[in-house]
Protein backbone atom coordinates (compact mmCIF):
# COMPACT_ATOMS: atom_id res chain seq x y z
CA UNK A 1 0.00 0.00 0.00
CA UNK A 2 1.12 3.35 -0.81
CA UNK A 3 0.51 6.84 0.74
CA UNK A 4 1.52 9.92 -1.46
CA UNK A 5 0.96 13.26 -0.05
CA UNK A 6 1.51 16.31 -2.35
CA UNK A 7 2.51 20.31 -1.43
CA UNK A 8 0.02 21.72 -3.36
CA UNK A 9 2.12 24.66 -2.95
CA UNK A 10 4.88 23.47 -5.30
CA UNK A 11 4.95 23.53 -8.94
CA UNK A 12 6.04 20.65 -9.58
CA UNK A 13 2.08 19.36 -8.13
CA UNK A 14 0.58 18.78 -11.34
CA UNK A 15 3.65 17.23 -12.83
CA UNK A 16 3.30 14.92 -9.62
CA UNK A 17 0.05 14.14 -9.75
CA UNK A 18 0.35 13.05 -13.62
CA UNK A 19 3.24 10.35 -12.90
CA UNK A 20 0.98 8.61 -10.17
CA UNK A 21 -1.91 8.68 -12.63
CA UNK A 22 -0.26 7.17 -15.54
CA UNK A 23 1.87 4.57 -12.97
CA UNK A 24 -1.50 3.12 -11.92
CA UNK A 25 -3.29 3.56 -15.58
CA UNK A 26 -4.59 -0.04 -16.56
CA UNK A 27 -3.52 -2.01 -13.05
CA UNK A 28 -6.69 -2.95 -10.84
CA UNK A 29 -5.90 -0.79 -7.75
CA UNK A 30 -7.84 0.78 -5.38
CA UNK A 31 -7.40 4.43 -4.53
CA UNK A 32 -8.78 7.00 -1.76
CA UNK A 33 -8.30 10.58 -1.66
CA UNK A 34 -8.20 13.27 1.00
CA UNK A 35 -7.66 17.31 0.13
CA UNK A 36 -7.17 20.00 2.65
CA UNK A 37 -5.37 23.17 2.70
CA UNK A 38 -2.14 23.05 0.85
CA UNK A 39 -2.17 19.44 0.69
CA UNK A 40 -3.43 16.35 -0.96
CA UNK A 41 -2.78 12.85 0.01
CA UNK A 42 -3.36 9.82 -2.20
CA UNK A 43 -4.05 5.98 -0.82
CA UNK A 44 -3.25 3.81 -3.71
CA UNK A 45 -3.57 -0.13 -2.54
CA UNK A 46 -3.85 -3.35 -4.70
CA UNK A 47 -7.74 -5.03 -5.12
CA UNK A 48 -7.53 -7.02 -2.25
CA UNK A 49 -7.37 -3.94 0.74
CA UNK A 50 -10.31 -1.47 0.17
CA UNK A 51 -9.39 1.59 1.83
CA UNK A 52 -10.86 5.04 3.10
CA UNK A 53 -8.36 8.18 3.79
CA UNK A 54 -9.05 11.73 5.41
CA UNK A 55 -6.12 14.36 5.29
CA UNK A 56 -6.68 17.67 7.52
CA UNK A 57 -4.69 20.30 8.44
CA UNK A 58 -4.71 21.19 12.15
CA UNK A 59 -5.42 24.53 13.26
CA UNK A 60 -6.61 25.83 16.39
CA UNK A 61 -10.30 24.61 17.32
CA UNK A 62 -12.14 26.41 20.37
CA UNK A 63 -13.79 23.87 22.84
CA UNK A 64 -17.37 24.93 21.51
CA UNK A 65 -16.38 23.53 17.89
CA UNK A 66 -15.01 20.29 19.03
CA UNK A 67 -18.69 20.13 21.48
CA UNK A 68 -20.61 21.10 18.31
CA UNK A 69 -18.88 18.08 16.14
CA UNK A 70 -19.58 15.50 19.07
CA UNK A 71 -23.24 16.70 19.31
CA UNK A 72 -23.53 16.83 15.27
CA UNK A 73 -22.35 13.49 15.01
CA UNK A 74 -24.41 11.98 17.84
CA UNK A 75 -26.00 9.51 15.23
CA UNK A 76 -23.27 7.32 15.11
CA UNK A 77 -21.49 5.75 18.90
CA UNK A 78 -17.68 7.45 19.85
CA UNK A 79 -16.44 5.42 22.54
CA UNK A 80 -14.50 7.33 25.58
CA UNK A 81 -15.08 10.65 24.36
CA UNK A 82 -13.03 12.34 26.91
CA UNK A 83 -14.80 14.75 29.52
CA UNK A 84 -12.00 17.37 28.34
CA UNK A 85 -12.01 17.54 24.55
CA UNK A 86 -8.16 18.08 23.10
CA UNK A 87 -7.43 18.85 19.40
CA UNK A 88 -5.41 15.85 19.00
CA UNK A 89 -8.53 13.96 19.69
CA UNK A 90 -10.78 15.69 17.62
CA UNK A 91 -8.47 15.57 15.15
CA UNK A 92 -8.45 11.48 15.57
CA UNK A 93 -12.17 11.40 15.58
CA UNK A 94 -13.19 13.58 12.73
CA UNK A 95 -10.47 11.88 10.24
CA UNK A 96 -11.70 8.57 11.65
CA UNK A 97 -15.34 9.05 10.92
CA UNK A 98 -14.25 10.57 7.62
CA UNK A 99 -12.06 7.64 6.03
CA UNK A 100 -14.53 4.93 7.44
CA UNK A 101 -17.15 6.86 5.23
CA UNK A 102 -15.36 6.54 2.21
CA UNK A 103 -13.78 3.24 3.21
CA UNK A 104 -17.93 2.58 3.10
CA UNK A 105 -17.94 4.67 -0.37
CA UNK A 106 -21.41 6.17 0.91
CA UNK A 107 -19.76 9.08 1.97
CA UNK A 108 -22.48 10.98 4.81
CA UNK A 109 -25.12 8.87 3.50
CA UNK A 110 -22.99 5.79 5.53
CA UNK A 111 -25.03 4.05 7.72
CA UNK A 112 -24.92 5.33 11.32
CA UNK A 113 -25.07 1.77 13.59
CA UNK A 114 -21.13 1.76 14.12
CA UNK A 115 -19.08 2.64 16.52
CA UNK A 116 -15.51 4.98 16.36
CA UNK A 117 -12.89 3.43 19.09
CA UNK A 118 -9.97 5.51 18.84
CA UNK A 119 -8.41 3.72 22.00
CA UNK A 120 -8.66 0.23 19.81
CA UNK A 121 -7.96 2.66 16.21
CA UNK A 122 -10.71 -0.05 15.07
CA UNK A 123 -15.08 0.30 13.91
CA UNK A 124 -17.35 -1.57 15.02
CA UNK A 125 -20.74 -3.04 13.80
CA UNK A 126 -23.13 -4.99 15.42
CA UNK A 127 -20.41 -6.55 17.51
CA UNK A 128 -18.14 -6.86 15.53
CA UNK A 129 -14.52 -5.52 14.63
CA UNK A 130 -15.54 -4.08 10.69
CA UNK A 131 -12.58 -1.69 9.76
CA UNK A 132 -9.17 -0.47 11.23
CA UNK A 133 -7.82 2.98 11.45
CA UNK A 134 -4.14 3.80 11.24
CA UNK A 135 -2.80 7.43 11.81
CA UNK A 136 -0.26 9.50 10.54
CA UNK A 137 0.83 12.83 12.56
CA UNK A 138 3.59 14.21 9.83
CA UNK A 139 3.57 18.48 11.03
CA UNK A 140 0.48 20.32 10.71
CA UNK A 141 -1.41 17.60 9.22
CA UNK A 142 -3.09 14.50 10.36
CA UNK A 143 -4.00 11.52 7.93
CA UNK A 144 -6.19 8.27 9.01
CA UNK A 145 -6.34 5.67 6.59
CA UNK A 146 -8.92 2.93 7.28
CA UNK A 147 -9.43 0.00 6.16
CA UNK A 148 -11.51 -3.31 6.28
CA UNK A 149 -8.17 -5.21 6.22
CA UNK A 150 -5.94 -5.69 8.77
CA UNK A 151 -2.73 -3.59 8.18
CA UNK A 152 -0.47 -1.51 10.06
CA UNK A 153 1.65 1.30 9.89
CA UNK A 154 4.96 -0.98 8.96
CA UNK A 155 2.81 -2.14 5.67
CA UNK A 156 2.41 1.40 4.26
CA UNK A 157 5.37 3.19 1.84
CA UNK A 158 4.83 6.80 2.19
CA UNK A 159 6.19 9.23 -0.63
CA UNK A 160 6.52 13.02 -0.75
CA UNK A 161 5.82 15.06 -3.66
CA UNK A 162 7.02 18.98 -3.56
CA UNK A 163 7.98 18.96 0.36
CA UNK A 164 10.89 21.16 1.25
CA UNK A 165 14.14 19.72 3.12
CA UNK A 166 12.78 20.85 6.57
CA UNK A 167 10.18 18.45 5.86
CA UNK A 168 12.09 15.80 4.71
CA UNK A 169 13.36 15.64 8.44
CA UNK A 170 10.32 15.57 10.04
CA UNK A 171 9.12 12.40 7.35
CA UNK A 172 12.68 11.11 8.10
CA UNK A 173 12.33 10.81 12.20
CA UNK A 174 8.22 9.86 11.93
CA UNK A 175 8.89 6.58 9.40
CA UNK A 176 12.73 6.59 8.95
CA UNK A 177 12.13 7.07 4.81
CA UNK A 178 13.09 10.07 2.63
CA UNK A 179 11.79 11.99 -0.21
Amino acid sequence: MDLHLLNTANSEFVKDLKALASCTAGEKRNVSKSYTQGAVALCVSDMTTKVGIDLEKKKKRSPEAMEHFVKKFSTFQIKDIPSKLEEQWFYKAWTGMESYFKLDGAGFGTPKDFILDLKRQSVWRKGREVARLEYFDIGNFLICLCSSTMFSKQDVQVIYHGWENDDEEVCARFFGTRV
